[in-house]
C-alpha cells in the first residue's frame, strides 16, 4: 500500500513539473529579428532586480511591431502569461495586443453575464516608451524605433 501511496505521490508531482514545462509557448521569430532584439538587451545593465518583458502588436496583414520594456519581476502589474519569446537561449515573457483589449486580470469582478460592456470588465493598458522593430512574419526588417528614453539618454 505504502509503495502505490509513494507511486501517487511521484507520478503526480512529475506531471506538474511536465506539464508547466509543456503549457507554457514559446515564440520563435525570424533570426534577423532576434538578433536585433539581443543586440539590443545586451545594452542594458542586467541584474536580478529587472528583466525584460515583450509586447506584440499587429499592425496589418503580415506586419507586426514588437516593443521590449524592462520591468521588475516582482511587481505584480504584469499579467501572467504562458507565452514567452526565446532570444539567445533566454525567454522573456510576451504579451500581445489583444491582451489588453480583451484581457481583465480582474475575472471575478467582471460584472453579470448580458452587462460586462457597461464598465464592469477592468482593463489592463501599457504605454510603451522603449525599443520597437516592425517586422513582417518572413523575417523582412521595416523598422525600429529608440523609444523616448533611449533618445533623451543620447
Amino acid at each position: 500500500m505504502k509503495r502505490i501511496i509513494y507511486l501517487l505521490l511521484v507520478l503526480t508531482y512529475s506531471k506538474g513539473v511536465y506539464s508547466q514545462v509543456n503549457d507554457s509557448i514559446i515564440y520563435i521569430f525570424p533570426d534577423k529579428v532576434e538578433t536585433k532584439l539581443n543586440e539590443e538587451i545586451q545594452k542594458y545593465t542586467f541584474n536580478e532586480k529587472w528583466s525584460f518583458k515583450f509586447y506584440l502588436k499587429h499592425i496589418e496583414k503580415d506586419t507586426f511591431q514588437l516593443f521590449l520594456s524592462r520591468y521588475n519581476p516582482l511587481d505584480n502589474s504584469w499579467p501572467t502569461t504562458n507565452r514567452f519569446i526565446l532570444i539567445n537561449d533566454k525567454k522573456y515573457p510576451l504579451i500581445f495586443d489583444y491582451d489588453s483589449m480583451f484581457g481583465t486580470s480582474k475575472p471575478n469582478a467582471a460584472g453579470a453575464f448580458g452587462n460586462r460592456d457597461d464598465g464592469f470588465v477592468l482593463r489592463t493598458q501599457f504605454i510603451y516608451e522603449g525599443y520597437s522593430i516592425k517586422f513582417t512574419k518572413t523575417g523582412r526588417y521595416v523598422s525600429e524605433s529608440l523609444g523616448i528614453y533611449r533618445k533623451i539618454e543620447k
